[in-house]
């Protein structure tokens, strides 16, 4: 009948049909297995590049990282000669500081004993000085002794005794003179020691 015709028809139109299907599902997964292979293979090519430092994709940052790298190292370079620079400066200044203050204290240290020094040469010359006008004195209280034996036992008044340049006038007993020049002439001869 044409109903059976109709089922039989339409039983072959899906045999066909699924048949077409599957053949189009089997050259899709090849195709998509080409596709893959392909692709990973160009990857890996790629990848190989990289590895022998010839790809683009690397070599062109690689540049750019080097040209930083070069910038980055004269900057480094300038700044470390800035900074050796600012670092000798300091030096040649903490030097120069250093040997002026060495300088002034060396002159202060130098006038000071310098004064000490002179403060003891006048002492010594004043010292001197009245050792002199004393041994002078001593030898006058001598003379006038032994002429005191030979005139009256009556005390007269002493003139004062005249000298010239720096000089003392005692108003002390003979005795009293003659100790204190022979404490100073002590004192005199220590100095001469030292």
């Amino acid at each position: 009948s044409f109903l059976d015709l109709d089922e039989e028809e339409c039983e072959r139109r899906k045999t066909e049909c699924m048949e077409d299907m599957n053949d189009l599902e089997k050259q899709f997964s090849d195709l998509k297995e080409m596709l893959y292979k392909e692709r990973m293979g160009q990857v890996m090519a790629k990848l190989d590049e990289v590895r022998s430092g010839k790809a683009m994709e690397y070599l062109t940052p690689l540049a750019q990282l080097q040209e930083n790298m070069q910038i980055r190292t004269q900057v480094a370079g300038i700044l470390r000669e800035y900074r050796i620079h600012c670092i000798q400066n300091k030096c040649d200044s903490e030097i120069l500081a250093a040997q002026q203050n060495f300088e002034s204290d060396k002159s202060i240290l130098y006038d000071n004993v310098k004064g000490e020094l002179e403060e003891k040469i006048r002492h010594l010359e004043e010292d001197r000085h009245n050792i002199d006008i004393s041994s002078d004195l001593w030898n006058e209280s001598q003379s006038k002794k032994n002429k005191k034996k030979s005139e009256s036992s009556h005390e007269r008044r002493r003139k004062p005794v005249t000298v010239t340049g720096p000089y003392i006038v005692y108003l002390l007993r003979d005795n009293d003179i003659i100790e204190d020049w022979t404490a100073i002439k002590k004192v005199s001869s220590s100095f001469k020691r030292c």
